[in-house]
């Protein structure tokens, strides 16, 4: 009896190793299956190199497309907007003298543009100047400036009697056959009254000593300043009189 029922005992603790080893080995070969590292299928690989792609497509474009307009507003003339005609006059700046003669056929036309015809009589009360000039001085002052490059500028005086400067403009650019546009403010001439006022534009090489005259001419307008304001405060003026 007693050995049947150590038998029994052994065959159970048989089958007990037995369901062990079965269930060591099940959850060994679990972990290993989870570690495992898989390689990207070929459509997740293109699916990556098709958003690097867009991605860096997208970053290429705006900055040229922004460039592109930058670079196309760059390229307007900022003397076009030049405000000289509104800005309050004031005696412009004289030529450092003496004046050194070096006059050539430089200044081509001197033109009246921009008038405005007098609201009674003949004549402008306004007007501007355009200038048809060889301003090319590349090489025109002595190697002991230090820079033989010259500085062109115009000035404009009127009457030749009264050698008025009513404007006076910056360093003009050097051009063989440029054209200059001068603004003449209606405060610089109002003191001359009715008649013809003779014009007379200057081109000139800015130095430290002296400066140079390469051309002037001579044009002749009639003018005839508008009385309008000046009306408009005398009948006022007459108004207050009559009240008092």
């Amino acid at each position: 009896m007693q050995s049947r029922t150590i038998a029994v005992v052994a065959v159970a603790l048989l089958v007990a190793l037995s369901g062990c080893s079965a269930l060591g080995g099940s959850q060994t070969d679990g972990p290993s299956d989870e570690n495992k590292t898989e390689p990207l299928t070929d459509s997740e690989t293109g699916a990556n190199g098709t958003d690097n792609a867009t991605t860096d497509s997208g970053d290429a474009a705006d900055p040229n497309a922004t460039d592109g307009s930058t670079d196309t507003g760059g390229g307007t003339d900022t003397a076009d907007t030049d405000e000289t005609a509104t800005a309050e006059w004031y005696p412009p700046e004289e030529p450092n003298r003496p004046l050194e003669d070096k006059r050539e056929d430089r200044i081509e036309s001197v033109e009246f543009v921009d008038t405005e015809p007098a609201e009674s009589g003949d004549g402008y009360s306004n007007f501007n100047l355009e200038v048809t000039a060889n301003t090319s001085m590349e090489n025109v002052d002595p190697p002991e400036h230090g820079d033989v490059i010259g500085e062109p500028y115009f000035f404009v005086k009127i009457n030749e009697d009264e050698q008025k400067l009513i404007e006076r403009t910056g360093e003009v650019r050097m051009d063989e056959n440029g054209t200059y546009h001068i603004d003449v403010r209606p405060d610089g001439i109002e003191e001359f009254g009715e008649g013809s006022l003779t014009v007379e534009v200057f081109l000139l090489d800015e130095d430290k000593d002296w400066d140079d005259i390469y051309d002037s001419v001579g044009q002749d307008i009639q003018y005839n300043p508008d009385a309008s304001a000046d009306d408009s405060n005398a009948t006022a003026t007459d108004s207050d009189s009559s009240e008092n």
